[in-house]
């Protein structure tokens, strides 16, 4: 007895599918919707329902099974980054927006259901099919949480001299023989950072009639520089053999809290000095051939602007500190990462 072999679609249009009229009475549609939904659960790193396995070649689709593919699309949704809402709050505080099923069916060609009516898989000339399609297409960004590589961090401090020799000694110590130090970078999102600034530490103790000036009786001021980066040389993608592009969201804000030994932050003036970001959100993509084996640098650790601005802080009749302010000059950020398989050897069902 002869062994008829089926074979599996292995893109939307292997077989000589068209989705354009698809053939519901055809099990390469059906079968190409199943192999999508598995390629996302499987970069998700999430399980898909029995029901979804179990749809075959060999037996007409059902209601149940209908049912149960819209229902995996509601349960993939919230895994995936909703690439392109852009309608966000000014400080970006709602950030990443992932889909929902909600916002996925409103979208034009996505109109689905999650309860198909008897005979929906056959109306309109496989209409329902072209939806399932266009909806899993909308799927191909995830989150990026596990990270690994270094992390660089640069510091120095100068303690009461003069304005200038406090921010100059703080900068030179920053780029020291002893920096960068490095850590381990193994999640994501992170942070990185570049910024220097002062605190106004000290004013001239007032004199008695007759007293002679001492040395270093003058404004003395604490000087900061700091800067932190991420080489990332791997991340978890759970397609193996897949390639993806590496896209990375930094949101960039002057500095922020104040300086050491200081009660306010007077003054903030955003630099991004030479890591090529601007103030707000910024967004680079790089393509990955191997998650395994990859070089990305977030951040820049050799550039820290230098803070220009004195800091004025309250002393009383006697040149005792009241209030202490500070001045920064640079930059913070927070850095989201995610891998999006709609490239190039990336998911096999994507679109054209």
């Amino acid at each position: 007895m002869a062994v008829i072999e089926y074979e599996m679609p292995d893109s939307w249009n292997a077989k000589g599918m068209d989705w354009n009229t698809p053939d519901p009475r055809r099990a390469d549609y059906v079968m190409a919707i199943r192999q999508a939904l598995m390629e996302r659960a499987s970069a998700a790193h999430v399980s898909l329902s029995r029901d979804i396995v179990a749809i075959s070649p060999w037996k007409a689709v059902s209601l149940k099974s209908i049912s149960a593919v819209v229902q995996a699309i509601s349960s993939l949704a919230p895994y995936f980054f909703n690439d392109t809402f852009t309608d966000y709050k000014e400080d970006y505080s709602d950030f990443p927006k992932m889909w929902t099923y909600r916002d996925l069916i409103l979208e034009e060609g996505c109109e689905l259901y999650r309860f198909a009516h008897f005979g929906q898989l056959l109306e309109n000339g496989g209409d329902w099919l072209r939806t399932i399609r266009n909806a899993i297409d909308k799927l191909h960004v995830v989150r990026c949480t596990e990270a690994r590589g270094k992390t660089y961090s640069r510091s120095g401090s100068k303690h009461d001299p003069p304005f200038d020799e406090s921010i100059g000694t703080a900068m030179s110590l920053a780029f020291g023989e002893n920096m960068p130090s490095e850590s381990t970078l193994t999640q994501m999102p992170s942070d990185f950072y570049a910024w220097s600034g002062n605190t106004h530490w000290k004013c001239p103790v007032p004199l008695e009639e007759g007293q002679e000036v001492w040395e270093g009786n003058e404004d003395g001021y604490c000087g900061y520089a700091q800067s932190r980066s991420h080489r990332i040389r791997k991340v978890r993608s759970w397609l193996a053999g897949r390639e993806l592009d590496f896209r990375t969201f930094a949101l960039l804000s002057a500095p922020t809290g104040p300086v050491p030994y200081s009660q306010e932050l007077a003054t903030s003036v955003f630099d991004a000095g030479e890591s090529g970001f601007r103030e707000g959100m910024n967004e680079r993509r790089e393509h990955i051939d191997d998650p395994l084996d990859m070089d990305e640098t977030i951040g820049d650790i050799d550039s820290i602007p230098k803070n220009e601005v004195v800091p004025t802080s309250d002393f009383d009749d006697k040149g005792q500190a009241i209030h202490r302010r500070s001045a920064k000059r640079g930059y913070t950020a927070k850095v989201w990462a995610f891998l999006d398989y709609d490239c190039e050897n990336g998911f096999n069902f994507k679109e054209d």
